[in-house]
């Protein structure tokens, strides 16, 4: 067989009956790839929510704890309305 005559049986395959089953199989294909893309963005949304929600929680307990150690180091060394220095400022010793 010839690569003409291969050529010549591969293109008396296609009809228009074969490329419309091609078409229908690609369509079902993409719908499918389609609704996996739709799942995967649900998904991923929200686990965005979920982690933004954490964040959220964690910054205001941060904040109440941040308050609550100031309040106690205000407790134990004054406020720092008192100019009183615990160490020095001095350049020249420093190690």
């Amino acid at each position: 067989m010839t690569i003409k005559s291969k050529i010549l049986s591969v293109l008396q395959e296609i009809n228009s009956k074969n490329v419309g089953k091609s078409i229908e199989s690609f369509d079902k294909g993409m719908a499918i790839f389609n609704k996996g893309i739709q799942e995967f963005g649900k998904s991923m949304d929200s686990m965005t929510r979920e982690l933004s929600s954490d964040v959220q929680k964690s910054n205001s307990k941060r904040k109440s704890e941040s308050e609550k150690n100031q309040k106690n180091i205000n407790k134990i060394f004054g406020s720092k309305k008192s100019n009183v220095k615990i160490w020095s400022e001095n350049k020249k010793n420093k190690c």
